[in-house]
């Protein structure tokens, strides 16, 4: 991020939970570290623990010393981080927050910018919004925004009832964050289009024969059973994070590469994918549920903590769509993620007539891949793949940043770029609705079992082999 200073101040509710400490504190101390933050700012945590200030910024160097990129700590940073004990659903703690807010801004000059970070259950959206409005938090002088965790409500109804209750307050300063989206790598997917015109003249349906976007993860749901249970991956993965990196190598570019245009070109994409109904839900998706693998790594899913022994929720799918775009037409798009798999890694292949390939490498972030055919020396009349890049030489001399580190830039400085517009996240549902409808009317809901370890159910196999493609598999 080559980009001016800001500040102002956060208040980061869920200030006390495992996002806040596995990822928030360390993106901002690294944005700090950085000099992208200001002398000018000023972090309230905010959470049901008793904590005094200095408790808190304690518990904040930990996190931040436990955490990614560490080096060097900049103990300046603790003078700007303050904690507020309250309860979200009781109107009077935010008359404190209030108060606390106007003691921060006496002990430093903070930019009159205010961030107010959801790592909250959407239950409690409304009744935060309410209070911060009714306690004239949101009456301070200045600009106001929130930034909101998924997942953003449970289907399409749910998410435009949480939408409305945030612009009733926030207006259009409502900030929805998918953090795929703010990933390096996701973004290079659009620059290298954007500034290699060869690489967007092949991304047509002329010479793509199929796109794979795959989202293994060789972890299974440890203690976030009860959470997962409750969603899977459909709606943990698919509904934001896979259809956000589809729509990153699907859309028509832009003219140019501001916010509202790569959002209308995004909406576009995923306004074009039919819903799935009937047969078309059951013939084009594979649902799966690990079991324990015979090394004994990996337990049946129904034995993991805060899992129902009968649970029927998937921990993998697969599933072929396509999208009604001139570019892509007709072109198949497979999509797969799952727990408790061989492979470990996040990637976007766009697989080319005649066998060619080009990788966006996720992560680990390694770039771009193309795959290319040249003479095999050792026969007269037989080829041999040679891979291009990723050129490691290159990305090691230059500072990625983690995905929150450009979550709270943008947020503190009103770029919406790297965040999701309520209309994206309206379609996100409206396909995600579908299939979730498709399942519950069909009693042939099928759920297959797979070992854990593997690359998964072999009916995800059988979904490509029937166009007569196949995975691009990378077991690590």
């Amino acid at each position: 991020m080559d980009h001016q200073q800001t500040g102002g101040v956060i208040i980061l509710f869920g200030a006390t939970g495992d996002l806040a400490n596995r990822e928030l504190f360390p993106a901002l101390h690294q944005i700090y570290r950085r000099e992208l933050l200001s002398e000018n700012f000023a972090i309230i945590g905010a959470g049901t623990t008793q904590l005094s200030d200095k408790q808190f910024r304690d518990q904040v160097q930990r996190s931040v010393k436990d955490g990614y990129h560490f080096s060097d700590f900049e103990p300046e940073f603790l003078n700007h981080c303050f904690y507020q004990q309250m309860d979200n659903t009781k109107r009077g703690d935010y008359d404190q927050l209030l108060g606390k807010i106007n003691e921060v801004k006496d002990a430093i000059a903070v930019d009159s910018n205010y961030v107010y970070y959801y790592s909250i259950s959407p239950s409690l959206f409304g009744v935060t919004t309410s209070n911060l409005e009714t306690a004239g938090v949101t009456g301070l002088a200045g600009n106001h925004r929130v930034l909101v965790e998924k997942p953003f409500g449970n289907d399409s109804k749910s998410a435009t009832d949480y939408y409305q209750l945030l612009t009733d307050v926030f207006n259009e300063e409502v900030y929805f964050i998918d953090h795929f989206n703010a990933m390096e790598y996701v973004q290079n997917i659009l620059t290298a289009r954007y500034t290699n015109p060869v690489i967007e003249k092949m991304i047509h349906k002329d010479h793509v024969e199929n796109i794979q976007i795959s989202l293994p993860e060789h972890l299974s749901v440890g203690d976030r059973g009860a959470f997962y249970d409750e969603n899977g991956a459909l709606l943990d993965m698919f509904q934001n994070h896979l259809l956000q990196m589809l729509t990153m190598i699907a859309m028509e570019l832009p003219e140019t590469l501001d916010a509202e245009s790569i959002h209308y070109k995004k909406f576009e994409v995923l306004e074009s994918i039919p819903a799935f109904t009937g047969d078309k839900a059951l013939e084009n998706i594979v649902r799966g549920q690990y079991i324990e693998d015979p090394e004994g790594q990996f337990a049946n899913y129904r034995d993991e903590p805060g899992v129902r022994k009968n649970s029927l929720t998937e921990t993998y799918v697969a599933l072929e769509l396509s999208v009604n775009l001139p570019h892509l037409s007709g072109v198949p798009i497979y999509m797969r993620t799952g727990k408790a798999l061989i492979e470990n890694h996040y990637a976007v292949d766009v697989v080319f007539k005649g066998g060619n390939r080009l990788t966006f490498y996720i992560e680990p972030g390694a770039g771009m891949q193309f795959v290319l055919n040249q003479k095999n020396t050792e026969k007269d009349a037989a080829s041999i793949e040679t891979a291009l890049g990723p050129d490691m030489e290159s990305m090691d001399r230059t500072y990625t940043s983690e995905p929150y580190e450009n979550v709270f830039y943008g947020g503190l400085s009103g770029d919406k770029t790297h965040f999701v517009t309520f209309d994206q996240i309206r379609e996100e549902w409206r396909i995600t609705d579908s299939i979730v409808s498709a399942w519950e009317k069909s009693s042939d809901s099928y759920l297959s079992n797979y070992t854990a370890n593997t690359f998964g159910p072999g009916e995800a196999d059988d979904l490509l082999e029937k166009n007569g493609h196949q995975w691009i598999k990378r077991p690590t």
